[in-house]
Formats: C-alpha cells, sequence, structure tokens
C-alpha cells in the first residue's frame, strides 16, 4: 500500500481514539486535555510521523517571512480589498503572500495546504467558506504552530484570532432605512448554509419585529453563493412570485448586480418600482442607479487579519484567542426611494 504523502491531524485522531478536536489541543498546546488523552495523541503523532511529516521541522527552525492567503473567489472585489489590506500590512514587515483562489473546492483546498507546507508558510489567513479540507487544513496548521486568522471566513473552521464586522448590526441600519422610506413588503436574498448570511438576517429580522412589521416567509429567498448568477436567478424567483416586494435586500454586492440585471430583463424600474440594497460597497457607487450598501470595511479587515497573524508569528501575544469586529455602515444612494402609493 503506497505511503500516504501527508499525515493529517484526523489520522492522528483516528489512531488515538480521540476527537479531531482533542487532537488539535494536545498538539497545539491549547485548551483542556486530559493527560491520558493526550499521552494517546503524542503516541500516536510519534507512531504516524506526524510532525516530521508536516512542517514541525522546516518551519520552527528558519523563518520564511511568507504568509498563507486563502479565498474562495479572487474575481469578486470584495476578496480583493481582503488580500490588498493583508499585502500592505505584510510588505511593511518585510513578508510576502501566497494568494490562493479555492474556489470553494475541497480537491483545491487539499492542494493548496501542500503548496503552503512546501513554501514554509509562518502562517495562514482564510475568508473562505466551510468544507471539511479547510477545516482540516486549520486544525494541523495550529496543531503544528503554524497560526491561523479567519477574515471573514466560516466560523466552523479552527482559527486562533477572527476578523469579522458587525453583520448584525449594518442590517439593522439597513432595514430601517427601508422602513423609514415606508416600505412594508421587503424581499430579501441570502445565502444557505452561510453563518454571515444567518447573522445578517437576525439583523433585519430585529428590525422588522421592533417596528411591528410582517416578515414574508415567500420573499426570504435562499441562494447557494454570493455570485451575480446566483443574484440573478434569486431575483428571477421573487419576480415570479404573485405580488412584488416593493424592496429588495442582497446580502451582497455581487447578489444585488444579479438583481439589477433581472430587473432591467423584467422592466422593473429601481428605484421607482423596486428599492434595492446590497451589501460590500466595493464599486456600488459607480452601478446604475448608485447603489445603497452596507459598507464592509475590506482593506481595513486585511490590514486587521495581517497584524493579528504577524503578532502570533513573532510571538508578541499569547492569548488564546482574540476578535476584531468592525463597524458595518450604511451608505445610503439612489437606489431606494419611498415605495410608489
Amino acid at each position: 500500500m503506497a505511503k500516504k504523502e501527508i499525515v493529517t491531524i484526523k489520522d492522528v485522531a483516528r489512531e488515538a481514539g480521540v476527537s479531531v478536536a482533542t487532537a488539535s489541543r494536545a498538539l497545539g498546546g491549547y485548551g483542556y486535555v486530559s493527560k491520558e488523552a493526550k499521552s494517546r495523541v503524542l503516541e500516536a503523532a510519534r507512531k504516524l510521523g506526524y510532525n516530521h511529516n508536516l512542517v514541525a521541522k522546516s518551519l520552527r527552525t528558519r523563518k520564511t517571512y511568507t504568509l498563507g492567503y486563502l479565498l474562495p473567489d479572487i474575481a469578486n472585489p470584495f476578496y480583493a480589498g481582503i488580500a490588498r489590506g493583508i499585502q500592505d500590512v505584510a510588505f511593511e514587515q518585510g513578508y510576502s503572500v501566497i494568494i490562493c483562489n479555492n474556489d470553494n473546492d475541497i480537491t483545491k483546498t487539499e492542494r493548496f495546504l501542500k503548496m503552503f507546507i512546501r513554501n514554509r508558510v509562518e502562517g495562514i489567513i482564510y475568508s473562505a467558506p466551510f468544507n471539511q479540507a479547510l477545516k482540516e487544513m486549520a486544525e494541523t496548521a495550529i496543531a503544528n504552530g503554524i497560526p491561523v486568522v479567519n477574515c471573514y471566513g466560516s466560523t466552523r473552521v479552527a482559527a486562533l484570532d477572527t476578523v469579522t464586522g458587525d453583520a448584525e448590526g449594518g442590517c439593522y441600519k439597513a432595514v430601517r432605512h427601508l422602513l423609514e422610506l415606508g416600505h412594508r413588503k421587503i424581499g430579501f436574498l441570502k445565502v444557505r448554509g452561510s453563518g454571515i448570511s444567518k447573522r445578517r438576517f437576525a439583523g433585519c429580522k430585529r428590525a422588522l419585529e421592533e417596528a411591528g412589521v410582517e416578515i414574508f416567509p415567500e420573499l426570504v429567498v435562499e441562494v447557494s453563493d454570493y455570485s451575480q448568477a446566483s443574484g440573478y436567478l434569486g431575483a428571477k424567483m421573487l419576480f415570479a412570485r404573485k405580488e412584488l416586494p416593493t424592496a429588495v435586500f442582497a446580502f451582497s454586492e455581487q447578489l444585488a448586480i444579479g438583481v439589477l440585471k433581472a430587473a432591467r430583463e423584467n422592466s422593473i424600474s429601481i428605484p421607482e418600482r423596486l428599492s434595492l440594497i446590497g451589501v460590500d460597497d466595493v464599486i456600488g457607487e459607480v452601478l446604475e442607479p448608485p447603489l445603497t450598501s452596507v459598507k464592509i470595511p475590506t482593506y481595513e479587515a486585511g490590514k486587521a487579519a495581517a497584524t493579528l497573524l504577524l503578532e502570533r508569528i513573532e510571538k508578541q501575544i499569547e492569548e488564546n484567542s482574540r476578535e476584531v469586529v468592525l463597524e458595518e455602515k450604511l451608505i445610503v444612494r439612489e437606489s431606494t426611494k419611498a415605495p410608489e402609493r
């Protein structure tokens, strides 16, 4: 039987008869692990050659001044803003950044893990949604002393530090804006299985409940991702309803662009017939009409993530975990107005 190229933390956990989380804590030296379990994990790691197989030696014995950044869609301006912030901070500190686009694909994620190992990255930042390979990558890295920072990525994946935004607060402001304009029949485009989408919808519900306004389940559409294509399909579903909403809140700018396309095809004028709000505000100002948006400070998020990571690498911080929560502001433009009576 061919020998595995990389022994993962999942292999060690299976050999030791413990969960992956327990194995990660035992090898990483953080959190509580019983002495018996830690002993079994260390023995399993020794038996499988886990520490030698990964980067325990190469990454700890000489610095490479290289970071890894994993993102899901390099064509999305949202992630470009984060990448720019990461690179600017890294450059100032003499570090380079390897940027990998995984398309939320397990095979690509596994391949990029090997690339990070070969290039001996000293830390990893991810902005990707959940998949099993990403989960194992983060746990394996942390267990081997490689710090991992989550920057607007999946909260179901291990990270020593997290950078995120006040998604609930930002979307609360957006729905309050629509309510103040007089909208009561509001459609939503959210992303299935997305933690941040769930938090955004929580802010929307809070604003509606405070105002005593009904949520129409048939106007809440879940799509597969944050792309323009999903926004277009989601809008077509909304427009096929018996009665149109007077406003649509799309949980990304790309989704909102898809709504604009579908609206044009259906001769639905924005904002005269339909008000529209997006999230991100990367190119919202240059759209037609200029898009009212919940602005995510992507560049600042990237800078914060890189700063947290470099503090870990340079051993300037010893805390178990930190979280930076950035304010998300509402930028009102020409895509929203009072509904027609």
